[in-house]
């Protein structure tokens, strides 16, 4: 996340944390995602992986 500049956290579960920031690099705005378990359960990973990809198509 040292690419990053956090700006403030927007949400949080059980299981992640959501921020809006930056990239450093060029100021783009981002939205992290942030998993607060060092290893999610396989269907957890599958559920994350269906967010990104309907994050993609936005």
């Amino acid at each position: 996340m040292k690419n990053y500049q956090i700006a403030q956290k927007i949400y949080e579960s059980a299981n992640s944390l959501v921020y809006r920031g930056t990239l450093q690099s060029d100021n783009q705005p981002v939205i992290l995602k942030i998993l607060k378990e060092n290893y999610p359960s396989p269907s957890e990973l599958n559920r994350y992986k269906q967010e990104y990809k309907i994050t993609q198509s936005l």
